[in-house]
């Protein structure tokens, strides 16, 4: 028989924490409502997030390093290429239930939270810092890239398809062609 550990009440909380504030939203998630999910104490809960824009920010800074270790993944054994956020993207669609850019979504809910505009700021930094490296260090043409990369989010938002992916990634083949 194995044994396996349970995570910890730090972990519970914030992956309970993940599941509502991406499907629900941030301000329709409750903090009594995470506590009840994780299966913690309130002291538990306090104890590991003095609030819940902590909770929000530590939920972003782990995609977002979850993210950059996929882009990382992505060159390890080859040159980096304009296309794989868009790949990462496709990804996460075929996951299942999308709703959107975590960042982006963030931001909306809570746009007076400095700690949310941190985490934003540091990941939009990490997907414009890759495309510089896939276009050689043009950052005109990274920014391009950038500005197709949230267009294909906000579409994926609103009618999630690899199709749109697959649009994107064929503007940002053209963007990388003609420059």
């Amino acid at each position: 028989m194995e044994i396996t550990k349970r995570p910890s009440a730090r972990q519970r909380i914030l992956d309970t924490a993940a599941k509502l504030f991406y499907s629900r939203g941030i301000n329709n998630t409750g903090i009594d409502r995470i506590i009840a999910d994780a299966g913690v104490a309130k002291a538990s809960m306090y104890n590991h997030f003095a609030s819940k824009e902590e909770i929000v920010a530590t939920y972003l800074r782990g995609i977002r390093e979850q993210f950059g270790l996929a882009l990382a993944t992505s060159t390890a054994t080859k040159t980096p290429s304009y296309d794989v956020p868009f790949r990462l993207l496709k990804m996460t669609l075929a996951n299942g239930d999308f709703y959107g850019c975590p960042f982006s979504n963030a931001l909306v809910e809570l746009p007076d939270s400095d700690s949310v505009k941190q985490e934003v700021t540091a990941y939009r930094d990490s997907v414009l810092d890759y495309f510089e490296l896939a276009v050689d260090g043009d950052s005109v043409m990274a920014a391009k890239l950038m500005v197709v990369y949230d267009g294909a989010f906000l579409n994926c938002k609103l009618s999630p398809s690899n199709s749109t992916v697959d649009s994107a990634i064929e503007i940002a083949g053209l963007i990388v062609r003609d420059c």
